[in-house]
């Protein structure tokens, strides 16, 4: 079975962006499994309070959301400018995926994934607290995860660490990247940054076709 990888970040915005892409791809190849990569892309230096990344992001959503056709909640940024605001860490919500990935399908981790920037972005939620990943998992019917573990974790925790590692290794260090491989695990290309939903399913069945070919 041909298998997508899917290089992500819950904190970055232009992944939110991607969300409407992938949804179509879902629903139009229900047959290639999807498998989401968290990469890191707000650790170390990167760890901030929100608060301080409101006038870059600010500045940069107008552009996201022409390309991507995805706007970000007014939620969210009332949720940047209040004191004192959430960190900004991808360790958590990375771990949270992870952790369902042992317990769901594919899809349902994506749907997941998705569910989580669906509330960060469009509704402010804090990704740093337990009560934002129970509320999901009761409104999706998804099995209850290890909350306390989400928020203690950092990009060390042996799960998360692991996961940035294989990215790296991966050659995924911009979010979102997508890699096709074929059955054995072999990869037959390479996917970065497509939002017009058709282009991107256009685009995986030519690198699918050519190896076919």
């Amino acid at each position: 079975m041909t298998k997508l990888i899917y290089g992500h970040d819950p904190l970055c915005g232009w992944c939110f962006g991607f969300i409407p892409v992938l949804e179509h791809f879902v629903l139009n190849r229900p047959d290639i499994e999807i498998e989401i990569i968290p990469g890191g892309l707000m650790k170390g230096a990167k760890v901030k309070p929100y608060s301080d990344m409101l006038d870059y992001i600010s500045g940069a959503a107008p552009k996201m959301t022409a390309i991507t056709g995805q706007a970000l909640g007014e939620s969210f940024f009332d949720m940047m400018r209040q004191a004192p605001t959430p960190m900004i860490t991808s360790a958590p919500p990375s771990h949270a995926i992870l952790q369902m990935q042992k317990l769901v399908a594919d899809k349902e981790v994506l749907m997941f994934a998705h569910a989580i920037q669906n509330v960060h972005f469009r509704d402010g939620k804090d990704l740093n607290i337990s009560s934002t990943y129970e509320e999901i998992c009761d409104a999706l019917s998804l099995p209850q995860i290890d909350t306390q573990a989400i928020t203690q974790a950092t990009e060390h925790e042996p799960m998360v660490a692991e996961s940035y590692k294989r990215a790296g290794l991966l050659n995924i260090s911009s979010f979102p990247t997508c890699l096709v491989l074929d059955e054995s695990g072999q990869p037959l290309g390479r996917i970065d940054s497509v939002y017009d939903p058709q282009a991107f399913l256009s685009q995986v069945d030519a690198v699918v076709s050519a190896q076919l070919g």
